[in-house]
């Protein structure tokens, strides 16, 4: 997770965001504690820490336009959206988008197995 988060450079890309990634870990380990699921707790900090910056975004940062086009965004999931985008929404969605594709992938080479319990729970 280190090395994907320093990648994002959240204190330069995301200043208004709270730095809060070992909150994150800690919070998807108190629901797959086993050694099994490690890819499981790698996939879903990287989510929640991406929703902690989203709700950020939301709360303290994003004008009224912005996250209204970031709302439509979401709603299609398309990468062709990026466009009308602001800069750092840009980085935001794609990012987003990236960890859903690695997903997918995960689900395509039959270890979805990892992600059993948190699918059952949203």
């Amino acid at each position: 997770h280190n090395r994907w988060w320093i990648g994002l450079d959240v204190p330069k890309n995301f200043s208004f965001a709270r730095d809060r990634i070992v909150e994150c870990c800690f919070w998807i380990l108190a629901v797959y504690y086993e050694p099994q699921f490690s890819q499981a707790r790698k996939m879903m900090t990287k989510l929640i820490a991406m929703l902690s910056i989203i709700d950020d975004t939301y709360d303290a940062y994003g004008t009224i336009d912005e996250l209204e086009l970031f709302s439509k965004a979401i709603e299609r999931w398309d990468i062709k959206n990026l466009d009308d985008l602001p800069d750092y929404m840009k980085l935001i969605y794609r990012t987003v988008l990236k960890a859903l594709e690695e997903i997918e992938h995960m689900t395509k080479e039959g270890r979805l197995f990892t992600l059993k319990y948190y699918i059952k729970e949203v």
